[in-house]
């Protein structure tokens, strides 16, 4: 004759599932994070390197951060570019000398060495369309743009880099992904009718006339951390190497000392959130190396 478990012995085995459930569920979401920082840091990994092909067809020089205006010849910093340059059908991005002007934007010219915008992506980030009510080509796939170029290496020469494994290239701004739009953060804003624009470590771009070294540019300061993971995001250096490193390790109001200005780009964000709240601005005695009040972490010219 079969016995029947009692009462007791089933609240005792679901007791026994429930405390085993809840020590494994950590763990796999930690494993799952652990796996999304690692597909994160092969993508970056592998753009870096494309980076490093393309400056080999080109003199050595890195990309363009900003594409430069049809006819009027500005520059178009600050703004959010199509990714692919054919990706977005809304004026004015809808005709054929705005598509040739997109080409030129590091995500759009890289794409021969890479062949793959699944690498721009930020794996877990959500996606936001950047302007309303726009339209995309039904014939591409937009990106999804969690990578950003650092805009003081806009065009920069890297011999002229001293320390290749210091200046970050490619970050994340905040834990979001642009659908078909991609930035550069930092920018240099660049003003004026077809002119050159270049890092100066002494002051403003070289070949403009009363412009500067911009702080960031993000889509919300308000709404999306920069939080990846715990408190660091993921950064790849002018030499393609590629890690997981503080951002947004001070919480607003502390403080942090002037060491800070390398370690981390925010010098604070909102408690509990990591939302931007400021960035390591850097003047003339920022280790001797020029004005310009240029973000401290993303300078060229810094050599530690």
């Amino acid at each position: 004759m079969k016995r029947a478990f009692t009462l007791i012995e089933l609240l005792v085995v679901i007791a026994i599932i429930a405390i085993l459930a809840a020590i494994l569920f950590p763990v796999f979401a930690q494993a799952k994070l652990a796996a999304k920082k690692t597909q994160h840091i092969s993508n970056y990994k592998q753009t870096g390197t494309a980076a490093q092909i393309y400056m080999a067809d080109y003199d050595d020089l890195f990309p363009q951060a900003m594409v430069r205006r049809p006819v009027v010849g500005t520059w178009f910093y600050g703004g959010v570019h199509p990714v692919p340059a054919n990706a977005i059908t809304t004026a004015p991005w809808n005709t054929p000398e705005r598509i040739a002007m997109a080409t030129n934007f590091w995500a759009n010219s890289m794409q021969p060495y890479m062949k793959n915008l699944q690498l721009f992506e930020q794996p877990g980030a959500p996606k936001v369309n950047t302007v309303a009510g726009e339209t995309f080509n039904a014939a591409v796939k937009p990106a999804q743009m969690g990578l950003t170029m650092n805009g003081y290496l806009h065009t920069y020469s890297s011999t002229s880099i001293q320390n290749q494994s210091a200046v970050p290239l490619f970050w994340n701004v905040q834990s979001i992904n642009f659908t078909g739009r991609g930035l550069s953060t930092p920018a240099m804003l660049c003003e004026g009718a077809n002119t050159e624009c270049q890092f100066n470590p002494g002051g403003a771009p070289n070949g403009t006339a009363g412009s500067s070294h911009a702080g960031y540019y993000v889509y919300s300061t308000t709404q999306y951390t920069t939080w990846q993971y715990g408190k660091k995001g993921v950064v790849v250096r002018a030499d393609s190497s590629t890690k997981a490193l503080n951002q947004g390790s001070t919480e607003s109001p502390a403080f942090v000392a002037w060491g800070g200005k390398l370690l981390d780009p925010w010098a604070a964000v909102a408690p509990g959130t990591g939302i931007a709240q400021s960035l390591w601005a850097c003047d003339s005695t920022f280790n001797g190396q020029g004005a310009g009040n240029a973000w401290c972490y993303f300078r060229p010219d810094r050599t530690d």
